[in-house]
């Protein structure tokens, strides 16, 4: 080959290589540092993992439809307590490893092992055995109903019918799981190079404290396949993406921003922000979470003050300057548990009323209390508010102790052997229904939240409601156990979630591809996310 030829060629070759380049398409967003990538562990994360694991069927569809994802198919027998999935063909992990439901029943026994300490085992407990397996009472994991008949069918047999399973299904609970590479790379499972995945992207990089990227998953073959209009997802790791994100849109740096309430006002009156504003709704609520079972807030008379005492209208529009709703129940209106006939008032006469008649007239003799809550720009508005309404209408004071998250979710968790007096939290609705608020949150059999609420009539109430097959019924029975919740304030809604984001011209389908259930981006979910720049 001529030395002139050669020039020619190499040349040819920089310019599609940088014409290649050029045509990727990235989206830059902050988020949160995952505490981790297994589903099973949950806090931060669950934004950055949908995208990298599928499960068998799509529940968040904005539609409120449920529709195939991995699976093909599925059959449900008569009387609603056997339900049979069919793979779809050709499915491969991220490494191109062939997907079989093999995995799957990995994934969600591992969910069920005791000794994997899961966040939320309860949501599997539908089926046949699993509470007992999860709760050691038994040993043997072939009596718990899954059943693999061959590598693209699985059979779930259900303790009884369940008006949710299938939707459950979609959770991340339900992703499938690769035991050899957990056995193979250890704690190390998760990082980059090691990680491998079934979902339309891949982990490609994770620089802790700093950033993540994932890229197309070249072997994913699934139902989102064609949607996937971008080529890599690039997370920049802030301590509060919710309040620390816009300088980066301001910048360009990012193609989307959250507006903390702080910055909500400036933006709306910036003649350019304001174009770019883009509300979208959540169904979920920040919660005030109070220890039922030790201390001064075992008396529910005191749990009745301290609601009474808060003025909900002025957290939400003026504290957090009208980006939230103020909470009117338990359960956001999106839950059809959701009965605002039941909640107790703002009133600071009958919350005086009531805290003189638990002993403490004026505040006199109330005990030493702390409000623990993420160091997060929206807690810390909402605790410092909350603690100056109970200091003026009940003459309490109140220590504040914010928490890093990683922090403030070790500190929740340990809540289970550990008196405290109250704390802050977010509490999402996993999927839309109610048994996620009630069932899941207060039931003791489960105390995610570490309430130590034990009302007999409320938990009858409850476990006869998860699996009540009369649906009207059984919205009743829930609505009757909003009251319960309403009225003894084991927690406590103080606002609605919602989300102002700000969005960049050049991005369309954001909306589109947000959960309003659980606040999932999923990039490629229909009809995907496009960045045009």
């Amino acid at each position: 080959m001529t030395r002139p030829l050669r020039l020619i060629l190499t040349l040819s070759l920089a310019m599609f290589l940088g014409l290649a380049a050029a045509q990727e398409t990235v989206f830059r967003m902050a988020t949160f540092e995952p505490n981790s990538l297994d589903p099973a562990i949950g806090g931060p994360g669950y934004q950055e993992y949908v995208n990298l694991y599928e499960a068998l069927v799509d529940a968040y569809a904005k539609d409120g439809e449920l529709r195939p994802l991995a699976a093909e198919s599925w059959e449900i027998n008569d009387d609603g307590t056997v339900f049979t999935f069919t793979l779809r063909q050709g499915l491969r992990w991220s490494d191109g490893e062939p997907v079989t439901m093999h995995h799957y029943r990995d994934g969600w026994m591992r969910m069920l092992d005791p000794a994997t300490a899961a966040y939320q085992p309860q949501n599997l407990f539908a089926i046949l055995n699993a509470e007992a397996y999860n709760l050691g009472e038994l040993d043997d994991p072939s009596q718990v109903g899954l059943e693999v008949l061959d590598d693209h069918t699985l059979r779930v047999t259900l303790e009884t019918a369940t008006p949710f399973f299938l939707r459950s299904v979609g959770r991340q609970e339900f992703f499938p799981m690769r035991l050899d590479l957990i056995e193979l790379h250890g704690d190390q499972w998760m990082e980059a190079g090691n990680h491998v995945g079934n979902g339309p992207y891949m982990l490609e990089t994770w620089q802790h404290d700093q950033r993540m990227v994932f890229v197309k998953n070249p072997y994913y073959e699934g139902e989102w396949k064609d949607n996937r209009h971008v080529d890599r997802i690039e997370y920049t790791l802030l301590g509060d993406p919710w309040g620390q994100s816009v300088p980066g849109f301001e910048t360009g740096e990012l193609d989307v921003g959250i507006v903390p309430p702080a910055d909500l006002e400036r933006v709306r009156d910036d003649p350019v922000l304001s174009q770019r504003l883009q509300p979208l709704p959540i169904s979920g609520a920040v919660i005030m979470v109070f220890d039922t079972g030790n201390g001064v807030t075992a008396d529910v008379l005191v749990r009745r003050a301290l609601a009474q005492a808060i003025d909900y209208d002025v957290l939400a529009n003026a504290v957090l300057r009208g980006a939230f709703a103020p909470a009117t129940s338990f359960s956001p209106p999106e839950l059809e548990s959701h009965d605002p006939s039941t909640r107790l008032p703002t009133d600071v006469e009958a919350a005086q009323a009531l805290l003189a008649e638990a002993g403490y007239p004026g505040g006199q003799g109330f005990p030493s209390f702390t409000l623990y809550y993420w160091s997060l720009q929206r807690e810390s508005l909402l605790a410092q508010a909350i603690q100056a309404m109970w200091a003026q209408n009940l003459g309490i004071q109140v220590q504040l102790q914010s928490l890093e998250p990683a922090a403030m979710t070790a500190y929740r968790n340990s809540r289970a052997d550990e008196p405290f007096d109250a704390y802050l939290a977010l509490n999402w609705a996993g999927m839309a229904d109610p048994h996620q608020f009630h069932n899941n949150q207060i039931d003791p059999a489960r105390n995610v939240r570490h309430s130590r609420y034990d009302d007999a009539a409320y938990v009858d109430l409850i476990r006869r409601a998860i699996t009540h097959p009369d649906l009207d019924e059984r919205v009743a029975m829930y609505q009757e156990a909003e009251g319960f919740v309403n009225q003894d304030v084991p927690i406590l809604s103080l606002v609605y979630e919602a989300r102002t984001w700000l969005v960049a011209e050049h991005v369309e389908h954001f909306g589109d591809v947000v959960t309003s259930i659980a606040e999932m981006l999923r990039v490629a979910a229909p009809p995907g996310l496009r960045v045009t720049r």
